[in-house]
């Protein structure tokens, strides 16, 4: 089958995104990542009024069209008018999409748990659990959803000195309620072993940052970084990765890097991305995570060059960091022809990786 590319031939597109309490700044990093896809000319993005979202995305040459609420939405993509919309605003209702679907061709959604996703005409789920039931064939599931960030394209994995100390990272994504930052790093201190540790918060961390800097004065080589961005500068020269469950091991298995994941709430415990099979140690609950658990997983890694290589080799099997050209192919074909798009993902994912349509 042959697709076609020609901006000239792509029908009008809005993005619409939003900042939510579990997402966090992802889904804007992804539609940046899409829209720069597409003709500027024939393309706007309208985001739910969030500053740092805005700030973001005029920072990289856009221009978002702010909104508040979902009648507000409504009534901007009515004037816009657009023959695609690309919705990655978190969960959705029938009616709202129903609502939309009513002078708008094409809807396609990204990670959309709620009813709505039913009647939307695609959804990618990247975000996926355990299989319980038949999925809509509309839905596309697996790690071949995942779109990389420009900034993360950027990373190259760095040469070490064999006389390094191992650079452990730990990156736990948005306000992290129960304060697994704090946790993992008190975990770290009894090793008695020589080490860098750099802890990344991010900016809605919902913790006094000062109690993280306050512990890593007990110890040299230890960094507390409060910036969101930062995880892209480190994983070149990370050894190990110590994240949550949601986007950040994506990241890491487009670079390859030895991973441990330790899930801050019940929900992340269901996405089943980052587990053994696909080259993660898997520790559960941060909350209750033992001292003892979390230090032999580390020492696995440090310990083992075979558990090391084989768990970069089950990530990278993935090609995840080949995503982005397919994503778009799909994108805009589906636009032009929705009919036709599904065969497209099936065939052109098949050569890539088996784990898109579940």
């Amino acid at each position: 089958m042959n697709y076609q590319n020609n901006e000239e031939s792509m029908k009008k597109t809005v993005f619409v995104g939003a900042v939510t309490s579990c997402m966090n700044l992802y889904p804007i990093e992804r539609i940046a990542t899409l829209a720069a896809m597409f003709d500027k000319s024939n393309t706007n993005l309208l985001i739910k009024h969030d500053q740092q979202a805005i700030e973001y995305l005029i920072n990289r040459g856009f221009k978002p069209i702010s909104y508040q609420t979902e009648k507000e939405l409504v009534a901007e993509l009515k004037k816009l008018s657009p023959q695609l919309v690309i919705y990655d605003g978190g969960n959705t209702e029938v009616p709202f999409v129903e609502e939309l679907k009513a002078f708008i061709p094409t809807i396609i959604h990204f990670d959309d748990f709620g009813e709505g996703g039913t009647a939307a005409d695609c959804v990618f789920q990247t975000l996926y659990q355990e299989k319980r039931e038949k999925l809509l064939p509309h839905y596309l599931v697996g790690p071949s959803s995942y779109v990389v960030p420009k900034s993360l394209q950027a990373v190259q994995k760095k040469a070490k000195e064999p006389a390094d100390k191992p650079h452990i990272v730990v990156s736990i994504e948005g306000k992290d309620p129960d304060n697994t930052s704090y946790r993992v790093l008190r975990h770290l201190l009894q090793l008695q072993i020589p080490i860098r540790i750099s802890v990344v918060v991010q900016s809605n961390y919902s913790h006094a940052v000062d109690e993280l800097k306050l512990m890593a004065l007990s110890r040299k080589n230890i960094k507390v970084i409060h910036k969101d961005h930062a995880l892209y500068e480190l994983l070149g020269e990370a050894d190990i990765v110590i994240c949550g469950a949601k986007y950040t091991p994506y990241k890491v298995a487009t670079v390859g890097i030895p991973c441990i994941v330790v899930c801050y709430d019940e929900l992340e415990m269901q996405h089943i991305f980052p587990i053994e099979a696909n080259g993660f140690i898997n520790l559960g609950l941060g909350k209750k995570i033992k001292q003892s658990l979390l230090q032999n997983a580390v020492m696995e890694f440090l310990l083992h060059e075979g558990r090391r290589e084989h768990a970069i080799r089950k990530q990278l099997s993935h090609d995840v960091g080949r995503n982005n050209q397919y994503i778009q192919s799909f994108i805009k074909s589906f636009g032009n022809d929705p009919s036709n798009s599904p065969g497209f993902l099936s065939e052109e994912q098949a050569k890539k990786t088996s784990d898109m349509i579940q």
